[in-house]
């Protein structure tokens, strides 16, 4: 068995720099070309057609945004009261046609670029649907009705897994869901263990056993689950890593699973020097890139950073990405 070569690199840009930057931010991508391809959403409509417009995402959530830079607000709650769940009718998030423009998208990059599809999110569908505040209090005073709306999710992405899972060329499948504030989790360690660990496990199973890689985003301090996370079958895990340190996050993940990068996007990225970057990346590499484990460099590209210091990422990032090549 053999570890990865070389760090590889993966784009993330917000609307907000694409507008700011438009074709000189393609022109870096181009002259950048990352290793790995999203080839199918498993939703939309959080990000509105325009700022104030609403949009209707598939579950019935209604978003607003206020700004290029962030993702809306759900304002209305389909699922508010938990009654409405008695007629409610969740999306299929795998109908054929779906299925195909995957299968499509696929076969465009077979053998050229890693291929990744986008397997939802669980926790945050639970607080979409129901809201934010109330999914919090009724974990803890109805649990029973909160595990109903789990499962009701769990089942449409179950169903879109298994779809997934049967694509030949399809490399991995990318989980999201935020667990974490700056300080801790959002919700207690044997809480999470005991309502989600389980669903999580299930949803993983189907990818891992169709061989193909599970990969797992979420923000804020989540090192009490990261060993949980990885028992169940995470093999890509994707934290915000400048909310833990370097040492504690390599202590958790080390010759265990790959890092998908998150350069600091609150400080470094925004408001750093271009030699700033340049350290960021270089310390992430130092850490991080291992023949028994593996970094894949990232950075989120938001209308608040600097175009120099987009450059200066990805150039020291490419630095290593060819480093093997000689």
């Amino acid at each position: 068995m053999t570890g990865p070569d070389r760090p590889a690199l993966m784009h993330v840009t917000l609307p907000g720099a694409r507008l700011r930057y438009g074709e000189k931010i393609e022109r870096l991508y181009q002259e950048y070309p990352q290793d790995l391809v999203e080839v199918g959403s498993a939703t939309y409509g959080e990000f509105g057609p325009e700022i104030d417009l609403p949009s209707r995402d598939p579950w019935g959530s209604l978003w607003v945004r206020h700004t290029d830079e962030h993702k809306g607000q759900v304002t209305h709650h389909p699922l508010a009261d938990f009654q409405a769940i008695d007629d409610y009718q969740p999306p299929d998030t795998a109908t054929d046609e779906l299925i195909e423009q995957i299968a499509e998208r696929i076969e465009t990059n077979a053998g050229e670029r890693y291929t990744l599809a986008d397997g939802d999110t669980l926790w945050q569908r639970m607080y979409y649907l129901h809201g934010f505040q109330s999914i919090n209090e009724d974990m803890l005073v109805d649990p029973q009705q909160c595990a109903r709306l789990r499962d009701v999710i769990l089942e449409v992405i179950l169903r879109r897994l298994h779809r997934l899972a049967a694509l030949d060329g399809l490399d991995g499948v990318h989980f999201r869901d935020d667990w974490g504030t700056q300080q801790a989790l959002l919700i207690g360690p044997q809480l999470w263990r005991d309502f989600f660990k389980p669903a999580y496990a299930r949803m993983f199973q189907i990818v891992r056993d169709a061989r193909k890689h599970v990969w797992f985003h979420s923000d804020g301090v989540i090192e009490e689950i990261i060993p949980d996370l990885i028992e169940i079958g995470v093999e890509v895990i994707n934290p915000q890593c400048n909310c833990m340190t370097r040492e504690t996050l390599s202590s958790l993940i080390a010759g265990k699973v790959c890092l998908l990068g998150d350069l600091d996007r609150q400080w470094t990225l925004p408001r750093g020097t271009p030699d700033d970057v340049r350290q960021a990346v270089r310390a992430d590499v130092d850490t991080y890139a291992r023949s028994n484990g593996g970094l894949i460099q990232r950075g989120e590209v938001a209308g608040d950073v600097p175009l120099e210091n987009v450059e200066a990422m990805l150039d020291e990032m490419w630095h290593y990405r060819t480093a093997a090549d000689g």
